[in-house]
């Protein structure tokens, strides 16, 4: 009997959708790269329900021809390329004829388009790959896709999609990374048909306009354009430049997440550029922390291979080495002629640092703040009631004296059955700070007035957020007003967290919470926990004996001692055995 078939066409079409369709923003990702192919000056993205009831892109290009509608819809069908040979000139972001046979062959699809030779437009409605009707129309210059009920037709793709704001958080992250490296196209995304754009980028031209319009204009005075490099006489790259913006070193994150790299203008994910934009800093900062950074490199098609993957976001490099050091060197550079003396004094005064939100990207959270996050993501064995009925005293078996510190984070303690135990200073005070605040507050939620109202600075995102969510925010403990209308004031703020966290802080706070599920219970904890973290001693502070003392004791006296709030350990455990047969006693 045969074992092995072909599959049949529309199987075929949704199994290669989902290497190019993962979710909404994937879709508003091609769309919006046939717009710009298209030479479009003006890209309106429309979406409902972060995507998932309808996805609507609307642009000013050249076009599709009434012959050409039909053919778009195929598989492998592109007016990019003709042969395999024009993959070393490629000059556009799309090439693979695979965007919209796969959108089409997992939604429904109305076309709407007019080439500007013709004196009239094409409709076309796909459902799950198949043409439902065409006619002519009269319309304007240009196309309009829409795509709803993405997914219909794949019930389990749709379970893998998350909450509306993380879509619609997507989306916007697509936008923007096409808004920044062309600015010369104006951009508008819309949620939910409301007038109000959640963007809208001004289209001059100019890339420093685009990166605050989108990012917040807190990060513009930290940012440097980077220096042009000549490439050597004796370099392989007789073509290759570069162009964009760095941070100040002031200006530092813990993830690579603020890393926006780009090649011939297409957005790319790629760790050499990432690595070199890291080194070029050398010990301006941290080991691990990393830089706001916007680097469009230009090199010649011939020198890069795009066709690694269908969503094309991976490139690979023929002479990396060559890229990498070209990059190094901008950068450097560019910092070696910056003055950065400002920053420098205002870093020292602990005004900024691993972990600065001058940047405002999207209120980008600091390395303790997603460690916060974690908290509620984790597994949590005690909840607030068990906390709250805790029996005075506890059974942890860990001696009060003798106690060492070590590495100026770590202490070293003596259990009773004489083994070893090496403590997470930070780890056991936010525990201990975690359960006190559970203790003392239950589910009650504080406000503390600010001696200065806040008016914070929002970056869209934010301001769409703030907008949408105000009375959950008002609800943990934040009073929030309108303040004119691009701007909110916040006037109080939870009291856990009086004189923890500076003014920068208070909005990635807040983004965490509204981004955390829309259960009570779940807020407060991230809640504590955060505020936790913030009241808790830091790993390298030097502690007296009877600061180690009150950590043993508030461990001993802890309900769940053996992690701290975010699921890390809280101590390990060298048993005496164990130390004996590394000594060669036993």
């Amino acid at each position: 009997m045969r074992s092995i078939f072909v599959l049949e066409e529309q199987t075929i079409g949704k199994i290669a959708a989902g290497e190019v369709v993962d979710r909404p923003a994937s879709v508003v990702k091609e769309l919006i790269e046939n717009s710009i192919d298209a030479g479009s000056r003006h890209v309106v993205v429309e979406v409902g329900n972060g995507g998932m009831d309808y996805i609507k892109v609307t642009d000013d290009g050249c076009g599709i021809s009434e012959e050409d509608v039909e053919a778009a819809f195929e598989k492998h069908a592109t007016s990019k390329i003709t042969s395999i040979e024009d993959l070393a000139s490629l000059q556009t972001l799309g090439f693979r004829g695979e965007a919209l046979p796969s959108i089409a062959a997992v939604s429904r699809v109305e076309l709407s388009t007019r080439h500007r030779s013709e004196d009239f437009g094409t409709y076309q409605k796909v459902e799950g790959g198949v043409i439902k009707e065409r006619r002519r129309i009269t319309r304007a210059n240009g196309t309009t896709i829409e795509v709803k009920n993405l997914f219909y037709n794949l019930p389990a793709r749709i379970g893998t999609i998350k909450s509306q704001s993380t879509e619609l958080r997507h989306i916007m992250e697509r936008v923007i990374n096409y808004a920044v490296i062309y600015p010369e196209v104006k951009f508008e995304l819309y949620h939910d048909g409301k007038e109000k754009p959640i963007i809208s980028t001004l289209g001059n031209g100019k890339m420093l306009d685009a990166i605050v319009n989108a990012y917040g204009s807190g990060i513009a005075k930290e940012l440097i354009e980077l220096k042009e490099l000549d490439s050597p006489a004796s370099s392989p790259l007789v073509d290759l430049h570069l162009s964009g913006y760095i941070s100040k070193p002031a200006v530092a994150y813990g993830t690579k997440k603020h890393l926006f790299t780009y090649v011939n203008r297409r957005f790319v994910r790629c760790e050499i550029m990432d690595k070199a934009i890291k080194r070029g800093y050398m010990s301006l900062l941290p080991k691990h922390a990393y830089p706001f950074a916007v680097v469009s490199l230009y090199i010649e098609p011939s020198e890069i291979n795009v066709n690694i993957h269908p969503k094309k976001h991976e490139i690979s490099f023929y002479h990396q080495n060559e890229v990498f050091h070209a990059i190094v060197e901008s950068v450097s550079r560019t910092l070696r002629y910056a003055d950065l003396i400002p920053e420098i004094i205002e870093k020292e005064k602990g005004k900024a640092g691993v972990g600065s939100e001058s940047g405002g990207f999207f209120g980008v959270p600091s390395v303790e703040r997603k460690a916060a996050i974690k908290a509620v993501q984790t597994s949590f064995q005690a909840d607030m009631t068990e906390i709250g009925e805790r029996e005075e005293g506890g059974s942890l078996d860990i001696r009060a004296a003798p106690l060492y510190q070590v590495l100026d984070s770590y202490l070293i303690a003596q259990s009773e059955a004489e083994d070893m135990i090496m403590i997470d200073q930070h780890a056991a005070a936010e525990r201990i700070n975690y359960e006190r605040l559970i203790e003392k507050y239950g589910q009650r939620i504080d406000k503390q007035t600010l001696l200065r109202p806040y008016v914070p600075k929002l970056s869209p995102h934010q301001l769409y957020l703030l907008r949408e969510n105000e009375e959950a925010i008002r609800s943990m403990g934040f009073d929030i007003e309108p303040f004119g209308e691009d701007s909110y004031i916040i006037r109080a703020i939870p009291v856990v967290f009086y004189r923890l966290i500076g003014e920068e802080e208070i909005m990635g706070v807040i983004e965490d919470l509204v981004e955390e599920s829309d259960k009570r219970e779940d807020k407060i904890r991230l809640l504590f926990a955060t505020a936790a973290c913030k009241a808790s001693i830091k790993a390298g502070e030097k502690l007296s004996y009877e600061s180690m003392r009150e950590i043993i004791e508030g461990l001993r006296s802890a309900k769940m001692p053996y992690t701290c709030p975010h699921g890390r350990p809280t101590m390990i455990r060298l048993t005496k055995n164990e130390i004996e047969k590394r000594f060669k006693r036993r």
